[in-house]
């Protein structure tokens, strides 16, 4: 298959070019600069330049895949408004060209806010979520109604992920090497759902290959609880399992609303996946913590 990809070099997006290529499939990405575009190719995907602020110069090229991966998102302006507007831009134009056959749009499971100790799965409200993602689920359901019998339309929403050298996971690698312990924002009790990238990019690919549509949860099923992450994470760095809490209140000026997004509780179940095939084959993090932090020190 022909596959496009928004934020093909990103954190997420280079794991989900990898296991396409690996695949056999052909992949163009949508890259910004000179530097992202050797990246790319060095990936074996064809990249092509334009940004996510100007969708009328690629929208058309994008049509002419089978397969469209939006996972973009972009770093300056407003990044909210800048996505609405691609996928208000771009439906149409895969639509209209009679060629793509799947576009998948990436959310996460911040749209389903504290999830108070209850499971939530894909049929799951989005009516309380979290104030920084509070402008995805109206672009979910635009996303959603677009799927014709031309065009299915899928929403993956990611959990934590970790693996590589990015991500919030990194971060706290390079926490606990620098201080010695591992930080949590809050006393660590609430729950996160988790999933390595390698995993979340083998549902991206079976997704859109099977041409599946609706909600899908990109998550390993194990939801663990932060001071438990934080533990593993200095174990596997050689510090002793030292964790340190840092208070919400403190954090929050230093962080905003991203402070409060790592206290979020949340139990997420990801029921669709299995309907494709997928499997997690890292397994929970804790058991994947070692193999995960050789590849953030790679």
């Amino acid at each position: 298959m022909k596959f496009f990809v928004t934020g093909s070099t990103g954190y997420i997006g280079t794991a989900v070019v990898a296991a396409l290529v690996k695949a056999g499939h052909q992949v163009t990405g949508l890259v910004h600069n000179s530097e992202k575009e050797a990246l790319l190719k060095s990936l074996g995907a064809t990249p092509l330049l334009g940004g996510l602020e100007a969708v009328n110069p690629w929208k058309d090229k994008a049509a002419q895949h089978e397969a469209v991966l939006h996972l973009g998102f972009a770093k300056e302006g407003n990044p909210a408004d800048i996505d609405k507007k691609v996928v208000e831009t771009l439906l149409p134009a895969l639509q209209g060209g009679g060629v793509t056959q799947s576009f998948v749009y990436t959310s996460g499971v911040w749209v389903l806010g504290n999830t108070q100790g209850k499971s939530a799965d894909e049929s799951s409200s989005t009516d309380k979520a979290f104030a920084m993602v509070a402008w995805r689920p109206v672009v979910e359901q635009i996303v959603l109604k677009s799927s014709s019998r031309q065009l299915a339309t899928a929403i993956i929403r990611p959990g934590l992920v970790y693996g590589g050298k990015s991500g919030i996971l990194a971060m706290m690698w390079g926490g606990v090497l620098k201080d010695g312990a591992a930080t949590t924002v809050g006393d660590g009790q609430n729950h996160w759902p988790m999933v390595h990238r390698d995993d979340l990019a083998q549902l991206y690919r079976l997704v859109a290959e099977k041409r599946a549509t609706g909600v899908f949860h990109g998550v390993d099923g194990v939801a663990v609880k932060y001071a438990e992450v934080a533990q593993t994470v200095s174990q596997a760095a050689g510090k002793g399992g030292s964790v340190k809490a840092w208070p919400l209140e403190e954090a929050r000026k230093a962080m905003g609303l991203f402070a409060e997004a790592l206290t979020l509780d949340q139990m997420v179940a990801a029921k669709r996946p299995a309907e494709l095939g997928w499997k997690c084959s890292h397994g929970s993090f804790a058991a994947s913590a070692a193999q995960a932090f050789k590849e953030f020190q790679a």
